[in-house]
């Protein structure tokens, strides 16, 4: 169950926070539950996902961050994701394990983790 938050105390939490555009990943974050989420006046503006390590993805109608990746960064592992997703030779568990993996080398490329 995700808990509602501030932008400054995510801005605490996290050192590297990767900020993405409502839906510009969300086959990728599929198998992902966000830790968080902000507000605003007008209602939910973001949902903050913890990828380790002090990193975070921001994604919502209002993100926010220190990274931004370019947009067909996004769209490429979104592109991928949604093979991985619709390919249904697969298993629910190996879909999983390979967005994951994917996941991990979007957070890796944008952010420069290892």
């Amino acid at each position: 169950m995700k808990f509602k938050t501030t932008q400054k105390a995510v801005n605490a939490g996290f050192y590297k926070r990767i900020c993405v555009g409502y839906c510009n990943i969300q086959t990728l974050l599929a198998f992902e539950n966000p830790v968080a989420y902000t507000a605003r006046r007008e209602g939910w503006a973001a949902d903050i996902y913890d990828m380790g390590g002090g990193v975070a993805i921001i994604t919502g109608y209002a993100p926010f961050g220190n990274i931004h990746p370019a947009y067909d960064v996004q769209r490429w592992y979104e592109e991928q994701a949604y093979k991985i997703r619709h390919d249904y030779s697969r298993t629910w568990e190996q879909q999983r394990e390979a967005l994951r993996e994917l996941l991990h080398q979007f957070v890796k490329e944008v952010s420069g983790n290892d």
